[in-house]
């Protein structure tokens, strides 16, 4: 399904009143996922303005009846998922419908996840819940069972190739910049390749054909110059660069590098 039929698809609901509760939106796209909470709360009938005060403010992640659920950095905690539940208790402020955006819902720890199955459960009313996941893998397969899903289409492609002199200069501490999140992401999936074929040169046999390095043996030979891991440590780090990456759409930039930093 595109872009345009997902929005004609919500317009044809909230016209006939059909509108659920609890959506699952698979993918990416937390644009498209924002111009349809746009739709839902928009005085429009015809889909959404997006130049009024609800409109405007939605796509500002700054109205008063949208709640905000995200990583803190990396895991979404019980207190916020808890935070999120008396919100919904309230009336509200003046659009239709109290609105509970999940960011990066793969991120929601088992004792979260729990706390937020009571939620969907039992959902008020006047209340919209988008749940927002690149994947559903590792999602509480309740939570996934009690949402209507859809799969959103990308925003954009992303060059997974970044140039190899921003790895060596982040792997000699110096500060990275990037210039936006696509940037940012393509930076943490090469690093991740890169300690990926690490890992496999390890463990392989040394006339191993399956590995094939992307142009980065002489960051991994700088890598064993530096610091001899061993293969628990070179997992270690790997998995911390994944689970960055998992949710590079909203964590800091600096910190996600620190963290990695300190796993190094």
């Amino acid at each position: 399904m595109n872009q345009e039929k997902i929005i004609n698809y919500f317009k044809l609901l909230k016209k006939d009143g059909l509108l659920g509760n609890s959506y699952l939106f698979i993918g990416d796209n937390i644009s498209l996922v924002q111009d349809i909470i746009k739709l839902i709360n928009c005085k429009e009938t015809e889909g959404f303005c997006d130049t009024c005060w609800d409109c405007k403010a939605i796509g500002a992640f700054a109205h008063p009846d949208l709640f905000i659920i995200e990583p803190e950095p990396t895991t979404i905690k019980i207190e916020r998922v808890r935070e999120s539940q008396s919100f919904l208790s309230l009336k509200s402020y003046r659009a239709p419908k109290k609105t509970i955006l999940v960011k990066n819902a793969q991120a929601l720890g088992l004792e979260a996840a729990n706390a937020f199955l009571k939620t969907l459960e039992e959902p008020p009313k006047h209340s919209f819940i988008a749940i927002s996941a690149s994947t559903q893998e590792g999602m509480l397969p309740t939570i996934i069972s009690r949402c209507r899903k859809i799969f959103l289409p990308f925003c954009e492609h992303l060059d997974i190739k970044a140039d190899p002199s921003a790895i060596s200069a982040f792997l000699e501490g110096s500060r990275s910049v990037f210039s936006d999140r696509k940037d940012f992401a393509s930076f943490l999936f090469t690093l991740a390749l890169i300690f990926r074929d690490y890992l496999v040169s390890e463990t392989a046999p040394a006339n191993n054909k399956l590995l094939k390095p992307l142009d980065y043996e002489i960051i991994l030979e700088s890598l064993r110059s530096r610091k001899r891991y061993n293969i628990g440590q070179i997992q270690d780090i790997l998995n911390g660069i994944l689970e960055v990456y998992g949710v590079y759409t909203s964590i800091n930039e600096n910190l996600a590098l620190n963290m990695i930093r300190m796993k190094m």
